[in-house]
């Protein structure tokens, strides 16, 4: 019984030590156990310890702020994805359930809003201004054909494009081949600026088509004038680009602001 006794106190005492609050961020506490939990991801303590403190400074913000991601929100960008995969709700979750995927993509789901809301609280967000600026600064980016000859060349067989890349009169019962005139103000400008890109009688890469259930390539016959693309017609691109390429960025602004006014507190 002693023994036993003996035993059990080691273990609560070895529990406190590994349990110990190492740093306090904002009432927050980070302990030795979570240093070293997240080290062994990371394999290196000194990066362990800022991204605790980041992510502590994150659910602080958050608190403060006001903001909360239910289920709803969740299930609402779910269904997003799904239609973008061409499935339903169900099917969708379904699929994830059975690779175990599920779980985690409701919670890589609910951080992607919860840094959203928090960036959009603090006015970390891309206005129409830099759109604008963007576009009068990169204007030699939009430039394209202002009208396009192509041949297309369609299937649901990757293998089957890449035969027609070799030799474009082979026949395939998968394959249907047609002649299209693209002009700039009636084609998407994604499409555009890729075709622009490709040189006079030469193919394009192969790419998925607008119904998703089959592949493309195109084959250059003839360009005409050149144009750039009026904003409107390229302003979703402009977003997309300078949300991606300052994502980084505002989060690292952000996080320099929270830390800036934060309480951190390193325990001996």
């Amino acid at each position: 019984m002693k023994i036993l006794l003996s035993l059990l106190l080691i273990s609560s005492i070895y529990a406190k030590i590994i349990d110990k609050i190492e740093i306090i961020v904002n009432n927050i506490p980070i302990t030795s156990y979570d240093i070293e939990k997240m080290t062994q991801k990371t394999h290196n303590k000194n990066e362990a310890i800022n991204i605790l403190i980041n992510n502590a400074l994150i659910k602080s913000a958050l608190k403060e702020q006001n903001i909360y991601v239910d289920d709803f929100d969740v299930e609402q960008r779910l269904n997003i994805i799904a239609k973008q995969n061409d499935m339903n709700l169900r099917d969708f979750k379904n699929m994830l359930s059975q690779k175990n995927q599920l779980n985690r993509l409701r919670e890589k789901i609910k951080r992607e809003i919860q840094i959203e809301r928090l960036l959009n609280a603090y006015n970390q967000t891309i206005n129409n201004n830099d759109l604008i600026d963007y576009y009068n600064n990169h204007k030699k980016e939009f430039e394209v054909a202002a009208v396009i000859n192509a041949t297309v060349y369609i299937s649901n067989d990757k293998n089957t494009l890449l035969q027609v890349q070799k030799n474009p009169f082979i026949y395939a019962p998968n394959l249907k081949v047609e002649n299209q005139i693209l002009q700039y103000n009636q084609t998407s400008p994604q499409l555009m600026l890729f075709l622009s890109k490709i040189p006079l009688h030469s193919f394009s890469n192969i790419i998925p088509t607008q119904d998703k259930h089959s592949l493309a390539i195109f084959y250059i016959v003839d360009k005409k004038g050149k144009t750039i693309l009026p904003f409107k017609m390229v302003a979703p691109l402009i977003y997309e680009k300078l949300a991606s390429k300052n994502e980084q960025k505002n989060m690292q602004d952000l996080l320099a602001k929270l830390k800036a006014k934060a309480h951190i507190e390193f325990l001996k």
